[in-house]
């Protein structure tokens, strides 16, 4: 039987093996490819679509915001690609497994859009219409394209999800902290 670390030495020599595997194919069949654009111009357009649109005296309880739904669902998106539930084609970067105009950009930008506009209707209410718009529109629109394919993963498994991640975030954004004295 081997050694802890010997075994941790095959682990680690398979996985920089697998990386350099993963840079060249990036290399090779996704930088510069129509897919890696559009990746790239969503990137772009929802970062200049944020500084025309946003509500400037609410720009730091957003960002904020937004900052939440960035890191929350970039954990979940490793979990997912960690466990084989999904997997992302054509990533911008090939440093992550996550789909970075999908978890840093469109996600937050997209729900601190939703936050700010029309305030007055009940959360929950919103959080269902994103949710329904994002699970069933926007990821199967990114699996029409080939960017993400769902393996052991359903569109509606992420309905739920997204309600939770939408709530929470409409939640901090409301916080009265963000006020000034």
């Amino acid at each position: 039987m081997k050694d802890k670390e010997s075994i941790y030495d095959t682990y680690f020599e398979k996985q920089k093996e697998l990386n350099d595997e993963k840079l060249h194919i990036w290399l090779d069949y996704t930088l510069f490819s129509w897919r890696w654009w559009l990746g790239v111009a969503l990137i772009l357009l929802l970062i200049g679509l944020w500084i025309k649109f946003r509500k400037r005296e609410s720009t730091d309880r957003l960002l904020y915001t937004g900052l939440f739904v960035a890191i929350f669902s970039s954990f979940l998106d490793m979990i997912g690609d960690f466990l084989g539930l999904w997997d992302y084609r054509y990533e911008v970067f090939p440093l992550t497994s996550n789909y970075l105009p999908w978890d840093l950009f469109l996600l937050p930008i997209s729900m601190m859009f939703f936050i700010q506009v029309k305030p007055e209707i009940n959360p929950v209410i919103k959080a269902l219409i994103y949710s329904a718009l994002a699970a069933f529109i926007g990821l199967p629109l990114l699996n029409w394209i080939g960017i993400y394919k769902p393996l052991h993963w359903r569109y509606i498994y992420s309905f739920p999800i997204l309600i939770v991640i939408y709530l929470a975030a409409s939640y901090i954004a409301s916080r009265r902290k963000f006020e000034k004295l």
